[in-house]
Parts: C-alpha cells; structure tokens; sequence
C-alpha cells in the first residue's frame, strides 16, 4: 500500500511539472513613469487601458504591456 501512495505521489508531481513548464506564459510588463503614460496617450500610442484604483494597466500599439 505505502508503494502505491508513493507512485502516486511522483505520478502528480510530475504531471504538475509537465501542466506547469507548457502552460501559457505571462508576458512581460514594464513599468512607465506617469508622465510617459500620457505623452504616450497623446500621442495616440495607447490601444487599451484599465484603471484598478491607483494601478493603470495598459496596452501600446505596438502590443507591449505596462503598468
């Protein structure tokens, strides 16, 4: 019984790694100085933006993402 548990045991954490290693990766985001994130708006270089209190999240037309 106590062979079985450890089988078990390795089989999930090696699935967990293979779901963890190939699963969608989370694109990088730079950090942009306020000032910058309006010359940016004026410039007509932001395609999306969400506001979450005192954190602007966004997208440029180039498709990099800040914060």
């Amino acid at each position: 019984m106590a062979k079985n548990l450890i089988l078990w045991v390795i089989i999930a954490i090696v699935l967990m790694s293979v779901f963890n290693n190939f699963g969608p990766r989370a694109t990088p985001t730079q950090q942009v100085a306020y000032s910058q994130f309006l010359h940016n708006v004026s410039n007509g270089q932001v395609t999306r933006v969400v506001i979450d209190g005192r954190t602007i999240r966004g997208v440029l037309s180039s498709g990099d993402k800040f914060t």
